[in-house]
């Protein structure tokens, strides 16, 4: 039996999180000087900020961390396995990239209240799909039961026994009865979030170490071989990234009514892992509608029905049944890097994006044959929003506009 294991955490770029695999060959830049202590503070990163950011009049936040130092499991993973340095979400906050990474669509630019009266959709998802295709399915939402609480084939009365509370996922790799399909969002304070009060750097350990424990917890029950574990995060969260994204599916706004670059968005890590996942960097373009179809494709699933999931790009190459890659260190020993490789790689640049560019998004499809608009909640604003006080050097400011300026240049072909 294959069973797949997918952990979404949240808010950061590659350049932020990853710059240290620059000497595996990625295509990381270290944005300053990598800080061994996170920054302390949220930024604006919803449609607005990023649609500025993608114009070139919004710097971002041009920081970067120490990857060895402040994420060192999360490091030994990415130089071990599979490192995806081009993969991408949506060009805006947490919401819609969740939705995408298990149905591929999203009605949403804009993050619906967390608590209280929600939306919800009734998108086709991999986890009724792999539910008909007889596997089992399991949704590890975070305390509010986000976001799977806003797909109505997740969230309803028959899916209930296959949606847990936060922690059980430990428990149930421990029986060995965890399911063959996996969705886990960490709750907060344990999602690397940005905190809304100082909490640097327990905000990112306590999502490190979670992610970890969880990873053991599966390898103590012997079943690493047979696991293929994905782990991404949601959304850009307002840091800068030096490489431009293909601008595939546009949103219209009030400054762009023809149009404006929404998928793909900014640059987000993923990391693929377990017992049969080759080491090296994937460079091909890659969307969170990739991991959907991955789960299709390493369960044997049938197509969703998604044009999205369905055509995107799958990290299935990744695998090779034949290997028995080492295992991760156990949880909370001391983790010794691997050593780089020599002479270092170059990076490697991915093959342009096969299908066709600037395209308007298409209607979201629906269970029944139904369907609902392209999200027009995205709301952009004439200006740009504000850096959070200190965020940014003026040195640091002046590189990113030069970089945003390269920028604005590839993405205001985005149907201008």
């Amino acid at each position: 039996m294959t069973r797949v294991v997918v952990f979404i955490q949240e808010n950061k770029t590659t350049d932020f999180y990853f710059p240290s695999l620059a000497a595996w060959g990625a295509d990381v830049q270290a944005q300053g000087t990598p800080l061994l202590i996170p920054p302390d503070f949220d930024q604006p990163h919803d449609r607005n900020a990023w649609v500025h950011y993608a114009m070139g009049d919004y710097p971002a936040v041009a920081l970067s961390i120490d990857t060895d130092s402040v994420i060192p499991y999360y490091a030994w993973l990415a130089k071990t396995f599979a490192f995806c340095d081009h993969h991408f979400g949506a060009g805006t906050n947490s919401t819609a990239g969740h939705l995408m990474t298990f149905s591929g669509q999203t009605p949403t630019f804009r993050n619906p209240p967390f608590t209280g009266s929600h939306p919800v959709w009734d998108l086709p998802t991999v986890f009724r799909l792999a539910e008909r295709a007889g596997h089992i399915w399991g949704a590890f939402p975070d305390q509010d039961g986000y976001p799977v609480k806003l797909a109505a084939e997740v969230s309803d009365a028959g899916s209930q026994p296959n949606v847990h509370s936060p922690g059980s996922f430990a428990t149930l790799a421990q029986a060995g009865t965890l399911p063959e399909l996996c969705y886990v969002w960490s709750p907060s304070g344990y999602d690397e979030h940005p905190p809304l009060t100082p909490n640097s750097p327990n905000y990112i350990q306590n999502g490190h170490d979670l992610i970890w424990s969880q990873v053991d917890a599966v390898i103590t029950s012997g079943e690493w071989q047979q696991t293929v574990f994905i782990l991404t995060w949601d959304d850009w969260g307002g840091y800068a990234d030096h490489v431009v994204t293909p601008s595939i599916e546009t949103l219209p706004d009030a400054l762009h009514p023809e149009g404006f670059q929404a998928v793909g968005g900014a640059r987000i890590p993923l990391i693929m892992f377990g017992g049969t996942v080759k080491q090296g960097v994937e460079s091909e373009w890659h969307s969170h509608a990739s991991i959907a179809k991955t789960v299709i494709d390493v369960l044997g699933l049938p197509p969703l029905g998604i044009p999205q999931v369905d055509a995107a790009p799958s990290l299935v190459s990744r695998i090779d049944s034949s290997l028995t890659r080492p295992t991760p260190p156990r949880f909370g020993s001391v983790i010794e890097q691997p050593t780089p490789p020599k002479p270092r790689p170059e990076p490697v640049a991915p093959t342009p994006w096969s299908w066709s560019l600037n395209e308007p998004m298409p209607p979201i499809l629906l269970n029944g044959g139904g369907t609902l608009p392209a999200p027009s909640d995205g709301k952009v604003l004439p200006n740009p929003p504000h850096l959070p006080l200190g965020a940014q050097s003026a040195s640091g400011a002046t590189r990113k506009k030069k970089a945003a300026s390269t920028r604005k240049t590839k993405a205001r072909g985005a149907r201008s």
